[in-house]
């Protein structure tokens, strides 16, 4: 068996490392001409990531990850907050349940360890040619050409794979948007963070539609210690702060896209204003190098994620159901999907399947929870929205602080019956 993989992100890196692990010949053709070469700043894998993961590497490669990443106390809760940075509510974390919160470059650069000649960087897909015995022929934009027996498409956010094989976008604009950036953490910044943001990550809401996502990265704090790293190297990344400032495309009062970084962190100032003084100030403390826009995607959630037949060809990650980063749930969801079609490839290796029994068999465990992950994601966007309207704002002035006071009534109780 032969398999050949569009996109070199998580999804397809796990693949592709699960593959060759047990055997499989697998290739990997990424546009991109350097690992490095990728958007974002931090990633969220849940339990079933972290599993699969271990499964897939290696225990020194695994480790790697684990000193890579900030430690478990860096994720005991997530917190919601109004824009003056108020508790409205927290959702503890499982402590028993092993997650990573690791830097996307640094992930993407350990995933692709070991792949070698395996990984084909520079290397553009621009279409595949399926065949009457089953095999599968990829095109790339220098005209070269590969073969396998299974073609999958983990090429992201509109992705030409999964688009040419559904016949249209798989994903489509969700409405709401978002600027965000990397602030280091120093002796002048570290102050400035927001208290609530200790135990973990925050989504804090505002008038007029704009929210903020907000959390502390900081590898030094990892479990293990990178220089017991030997065999692989840990990837660690400065301490700082991650933040995003979303709004509806339509809040948004020039194209961001036209914007440099030091223009996009005086937009997202700008977006801000009446909130946090602290928050306002260390956006604008931001590495204009670090400030990006991003435009949110989503594919439907109620809508069949595969609309195709199982054969040679298939797709999975963000190709299939796209989701936007609110949920801390795209990585994590493109890892499992990794391992469920591994996991069925291993069976047409033994002889017990087929390739196009396999496919079928991923789509059908792949409906069973990607389109909640999609819903999940989703909603945080929908809370900006309702915001945006001049019902809403006007709603969310009185009601957030109000709603903050109760939280914080509630604290101060439950402290009293504890004590």
């Amino acid at each position: 068996m032969r398999v050949l993989v569009i996109g070199a992100g998580m999804g397809g890196l796990t693949l592709a490392q699960a593959l060759s692990r047990h055997g499989i010949e697998v290739v990997v053709h990424e546009r991109d001409r350097a690992v490095e070469s990728t958007g974002g700043y931090r990633l969220h894998l849940d339990d079933r990531a972290c599993a699969a993961l271990r499964r897939h590497l290696a225990p020194g490669h695994y480790r790697a990850l684990l000193a890579s990443s900030a430690g478990p106390q860096a994720f005991t809760r997530f917190a919601v907050a109004d824009h003056r940075m108020r508790l409205l509510f927290a959702e503890p974390q499982d402590p028993a349940a092993e997650i990573l919160m690791i830097g996307r470059v640094p992930l993407r650069r350990l995933l692709a360890h070991g792949l070698d000649a395996a990984l084909r960087l520079g290397s553009e897909f621009t279409g595949h040619q399926a065949h009457p015995d089953g095999t599968v022929t990829a095109h790339f934009a220098d005209g070269g050409t590969d073969h396998g027996d299974l073609l999958v498409g983990a090429d992201g956010v509109g992705s030409r794979v999964a688009h040419a094989l559904a016949g249209r976008p798989t994903s489509s604009p969700a409405g709401v948007s978002s600027i965000a950036g990397r602030t280091l953490l120093t002796a002048g910044t570290r102050p400035l963070v927001p208290a609530l943001l200790s135990p973990g990550p925050a989504l804090a809401f505002g008038p007029g539609g704009v929210g903020a996502f907000l959390t502390r990265h900081d590898p030094d704090s990892g479990a293990v210690d990178p220089s017991d790293c030997t065999g692989i190297a840990a990837i660690t990344e400065p301490a700082s702060l991650i933040w995003g400032v979303l709004a509806p495309d339509g809040v948004f009062p020039v194209r961001p896209r036209e914007l440099d970084g030091a223009g996009l962190i005086r937009l997202a100032d700008s977006l801000l204003r009446g909130w946090s003084a602290d928050v306002r100030a260390l956006v604008r403390a931001a590495d204009p190098g670090s400030a990006a826009f991003f435009g949110f995607h989503a594919a439907d959630p109620a809508a069949d994620l595969t609309p195709w037949p199982a054969g040679a060809v298939t797709a999975l990650g963000d190709a299939v159901h796209a989701m936007p980063p609110t949920g801390g749930m795209a990585a994590a969801t493109a890892i499992r999907d990794a391992d469920v079609l591994a996991e069925e490839l291993l069976l047409v290796r033994a002889g017990e399947s087929t390739i196009p029994r396999a496919v079928h068999r991923f789509h059908e465990r792949m409906a069973a929870y990607a389109g909640e992950a999609v819903r999940t994601s989703i909603q945080p966007l929908r809370w900006v929205e309702r915001l945006a309207t001049p019902a809403g704002t006007r709603a969310a002035r009185i009601a957030l602080p109000a709603v903050a006071a109760a939280a914080r009534l509630g604290r101060v109780l439950s402290g009293n019956r504890d004590a």
